[in-house]
């Protein structure tokens, strides 16, 4: 009864409005934070294949990296090779060079240097007899002009008499005023004739006995500076 009296009472013009219907709206997904987000359940498939492909990088990373140091080594090591097989055939080919200057030097003077072969060894023999001439017995004089000898022979020295005795420093009692004697030049003569013009040295000499050593009665030649287990000896006989 209530509703039909409320119902007569509201104007026939009155519009009824309609009843709204109101929608929930629809709940927006909350925006997480970084935290949220890295605090977030992850997937394993995801996990798998990230673990899997970073190792795989990882690995082809390292065997880049080693492959870049394998071969600069490998450089280094082949010019290093290179550089010293350069050096190697460069000094052979100046000991060689130096051998054959001092072979054109020895004939130059045999053929003109000094006008003539004769002046070149009475140069050769006096500057040896020169050297003799402190010693005090044939047996001294004899090996020390072998000795001197020997250097000529050798390629580690000049290859003539005078300029073996002239080095600086290698002959304890040589002087360029020295005065020697006729004996001391039969000597020298003796040695050095027999070298220059028939290629003959006394018994046993060889380029290799290039260091002396001096007593009150001897002379003995040797190969070595200092004695020890490969040391040789040899000593000229008058």
């Amino acid at each position: 009864m209530e509703i039909e009296n409320a119902k007569r009472l509201i104007p026939q013009w009155a519009e009824i409005e309609p009843v709204r219907v109101y929608e929930p709206k629809k709940k927006q997904p909350e925006r997480r934070t970084g935290r949220e987000r890295r605090r977030a359940p992850k997937r394993p498939d995801l996990i798998r294949f990230g673990t899997k492909y970073g190792i795989l990088l990882i690995a082809a990373a390292l065997f880049t990296v080693y492959t870049v140091i394998l071969s600069a080594c490998v450089e280094r090591s082949t010019e290093q090779r290179v550089r010293q097989e350069m050096a190697i055939e460069y000094a052979s080919q100046l000991e060689q060079y130096k051998a054959e200057q001092a072979r054109a030097v020895q004939a130059e003077h045999f053929l003109s240097g000094d006008a003539s072969r004769e002046a070149f060894l009475n140069q050769e023999i006096d500057a040896a007899a020169r050297l003799a001439a402190k010693m005090s017995n044939d047996t001294q004089k004899g090996g020390i002009i072998c000795n001197a000898l020997a250097r000529v022979m050798s390629k580690n020295y000049p290859g003539t008499m005078r300029e073996v005795i002239a080095q600086p420093n290698q002959w304890m009692f040589y002087d360029e005023s020295n005065k020697f004697s006729e004996h001391d030049r039969e000597i020298a003569e003796r040695i050095l004739r027999a070298y220059y013009e028939e290629g003959i040295v006394p018994n046993g000499l060889t380029e290799e006995y290039v260091f002396g050593s001096w007593s009150t009665s001897d002379y003995v030649l040797r190969n070595t500076w200092d004695f020890g287990t490969a040391t040789r000896t040899w000593r000229w006989q008058a």
